[in-house]
């Protein structure tokens, strides 16, 4: 619970009502109650404001007038609403120590103020830092390390020798570290690489339920900080994510790329192995990365759904551009040289 007070203060707003108004709850403007705070970002949504029947809405300035009831004015709607949430996070899963049927190797070093869920593995080696909750049936694997305030879901599996920053949130069924797609041709088989490198992942990641991330071949798969991965994104082996980078869920990254600082990634971006992407660049969803990026900027491919007769005259379409593109050229040429 908060008052619209202290829920001024975080955000950094102006209240205009009931200071000591009490919030209980989130809701949109739609479902809302006397209890609730929604927020107000989309002119589209301008009728269910006129009728929203909030305790208060978060809303700009210039949008003051559009309701009567109590408000607080802040820069941006739905960044202050990102941060309210956060204090009406589950709290179902707080510490509750040692589970005993946690299994935690005697050289393993767990913090006091951690938490270790029933039927986890805490292997030998393994350093867990202060505020640490692992959920239910975690597997943490040898000489490994996790960082201060980190929350490990359910069902997680980490991999031997993975580093895992502080205050990171491991959605479950994600696995950290398993051993990449690395196969080398020996005749009529193929003889499979041993990959010998770890995971490292900075400080203040998100990563989504059924997420993997490969260990390196040899040199680190690298997460930076502040990286947000969606559900069900593959992270190949040796990639380098840079800091603050955010992908949506089925995402996948092939072995060795590099992908900068800042980048978004919508949903079923496909990135080849060994390419390069420069800070900012932006993807959008289905997008196929098959050259390097070199400049900062939105980038889209694929052809967006259209009816099946469209489509097949399309495909044709494509099919015939070699073809049309020697037409083309040949019409250039002077008329003794066709």
């Amino acid at each position: 619970m908060l008052t619209l007070t202290e829920i001024a203060e975080l955000v950094n707003g102006v209240v205009v009502g009931d200071e000591n108004k009490v919030i209980t709850d989130l809701a949109s403007l739609k479902t809302a109650k006397q209890s609730s705070l929604s927020f107000y970002n989309d002119t589209k949504q301008a009728q269910l404001l006129f009728a929203c029947q909030a305790g208060v809405v978060l809303l700009r300035k210039e949008h003051s007038t559009l309701y009567s009831g109590n408000k607080i004015l802040v820069k941006d709607p739905y960044l202050a609403y990102a941060q309210v949430s956060q204090k009406f996070k589950d709290i179902s899963c707080e510490s509750r120590g040692i589970h005993e049927k946690a299994l935690i190797s005697h050289n393993a070093a767990v913090h006091p103020t951690a938490s270790v869920g029933a039927y986890s593995i805490v292997d030998q080696g393994v350093q867990i830092a202060e505020g640490v909750r692992l959920g239910t049936n975690v597997r943490i694997g040898a000489n490994s390390v996790v960082g201060a305030n980190t929350v490990i879901e359910d069902n997680v599996v980490i991999y031997a020798r993975s580093s895992i920053g502080e205050r990171c949130c491991i959605s479950s069924g994600a696995i950290i570290g398993a051993s990449g797609f690395g196969y080398a041709p020996n005749s009529q088989k193929w003889e499979k690489i041993e990959q010998l490198g770890a995971v490292k992942i900075g400080n203040d990641v998100d990563i989504g339920a059924n997420t993997t991330i490969d260990r390196g071949t040899l040199d680190d798969t690298i997460i930076g900080n502040g990286v947000k991965l969606d559900n069900q994104i593959q992270i190949a082996h040796n990639v380098q994510i840079g800091d603050n980078t955010i992908m949506a869920g089925c995402v996948a990254v092939a072995g060795s790329a590099r992908i900068g600082q800042r980048c978004c990634f919508g949903g079923r971006v496909s990135v080849l192995g060994h390419l390069e992407i420069v800070d900012d660049v932006t993807v959008y969803s289905n997008g196929f990365v098959c050259n390097s990026i070199r400049q900062k900027g939105e980038y889209a491919s694929m052809i967006p759904v259209q009816k099946v007769s469209v489509w097949r005259r399309t495909v044709a379409n494509i099919n015939r551009l070699e073809y049309l593109a020697k037409k083309i050229k040949a019409l250039g040429k002077p008329e003794n040289d066709r």
